[in-house]
């Protein structure tokens, strides 16, 4: 059993943040992208997540202190009817934190920072590829409204 509270993420956390890039980038390998090009993304993507103006991230801690997980929400404008809505950039625990309902935590504190600003509605984007991920999004409550689709080309 892993106990653990919630807290505004910090500068203190930014290192255990960006640290959690290769978490991120392995539920992103896909046949068609090189492993190196996921990675750049990942961690350029983090980077300027972070840097959104407004935004607010949550960080996980377990009752020894060890940082657990991570979110990151964004103030954003949906694209279909052009209203503020939250977008969740960043979401991630650490293996041991795996199964805890940290994760579930951390999504809760994103939806009550949407919810605060008014916000109707919480969005976020998932790799096709990370299966755990959506299934996790799906019992959150979230439904699919687009899908990307790619092909390579030689």
């Amino acid at each position: 059993m892993v106990t653990f509270t919630i807290h505004p993420a910090q500068a203190a956390d930014r290192d255990f943040i960006l640290g959690m890039a290769p978490r991120l980038a392995g539920v992103a390998r896909m046949d068609w992208r090189d492993d190196a090009e996921i990675d750049r993304f990942q961690n350029e993507f983090m980077l300027t997540c972070l840097a959104v103006p407004g935004s607010q991230g949550f960080v996980a801690h377990g009752s020894d202190g060890e940082r657990l997980g991570f979110v990151h929400v964004e103030p954003a404008v949906d694209p279909v009817n052009h209203r503020h809505c939250g977008y969740i950039s960043l979401l991630a625990v650490t293996e041991r934190a795996e199964g805890s309902g940290v994760a579930k935590a951390l999504m809760a504190a994103a939806e009550d920072w949407s919810s605060a600003r008014g916000h109707a509605l919480l969005c976020l984007d998932v790799f096709a590829s990370n299966g755990r991920g959506r299934a996790f999004y799906a019992r959150q409550g979230f439904g699919e409204e687009t899908l990307r689709l790619v092909k390579a080309l030689g």
